[in-house]
């Protein structure tokens, strides 16, 4: 996909600040033309300003819209799809992390990518007159792992991850032309980690800031991260881990751990190893 990202049409979701308005970034830098939503008008119509002045008025635009509101998400897709013709790269970005609203973020961060995915799926389908293309989810470091801090964000990111895997596995995907993949970042420098407080997450007298400031990963490492699945040449099943020090593609397994709990430290050791 390098060779061809710039005459690729992207709806990208949660874009108008933050990890999604990096990803709309490099994306515009590749070439590539843009609708992409967000719930909060202002923040987004200064987004969609700014990358038309530097990539182009024609090249980006910008939609309000609730992805937590169904028909609205399918009109609001509906509108991206008639502007650009139709949609080959369709990016599930938004979401948030706050505890304190659970309900909300079940919705916003794992109905919202599924309702995503599924119109996606629907107009990218080759046996129902699509051209094919690709679904990427962004999922979190703690998909792939636990977090007693954020145990309901982290069960909606561990669903992204699954479903999105698991669709990836389906023996028609080639046959659709379709492909998904996962990007899983830890944590950003941005404001949706920035802000954290008692209501975000728990434990928070946990968190001090020298302990905050040696995880936080820069914008700009995980958008290159981004640009690096989007563009790989088979991208289908496809998970980025992209903690602050590393850049690993990895697959979830089932490890046996034998039939006694709890695990001894060495046992688990000697499991993991093999």
């Amino acid at each position: 996909m390098s060779e061809t990202l710039k005459t690729k049409n992207v709806f990208l979701t949660g874009g108008a600040q933050g990890l999604g308005k990096s990803y709309l970034d490099g994306l515009l830098a590749k070439g590539a033309r843009v609708v992409f939503s967000d719930i909060d008008p202002t923040a987004g119509a200064a987004t969609e300003q700014e990358l038309a002045e530097k990539y182009g008025k024609d090249n980006v635009r910008f939609l309000q819209c609730d992805v937590t509101d169904g028909s609205k998400f399918e009109a609001a897709f509906q509108t991206g799809v008639d502007h650009l013709g139709y949609v080959d790269l369709m990016v599930n970005n938004a979401g948030i992390m706050n505890e304190s609203v659970w309900e909300k973020m079940i919705q916003l961060n794992y109905t919202g990518v599924v309702r995503g995915t599924l119109l996606a799926y629907e107009h990218m389908r080759k046996d129902k007159g699509g051209r094919g293309g690709r679904i990427v989810n962004i999922s979190s470091e703690f998909g792939l792992q636990d977090s007693f801090m954020t145990p309901i964000y982290c069960g909606t990111k561990h669903a992204v991850r699954a479903f999105t895997s698991s669709l990836a596995m389906a023996p028609d995907v080639k046959q659709l032309g379709l492909e998904y993949g996962v990007l899983c970042p830890g944590p950003a420098d941005t404001d949706l980690i920035r802000k954290i407080d008692q209501t975000r997450i728990r434990h928070v007298n946990l968190v001090s800031s020298e302990g905050m400031a040696k995880v936080l990963s820069p914008v700009e490492r995980i958008q290159t991260a981004f640009m690096k699945l989007v563009q790989l040449d088979d991208m289908n099943g496809a998970i980025l881990y992209v903690p602050r020090d590393q850049m690993n593609f990895c697959k979830m397994e089932r490890v046996n751990l034998g039939e006694n709990w709890p695990v001894a430290e060495e046992a688990a050791t000697s499991s993991d190893s093999s």
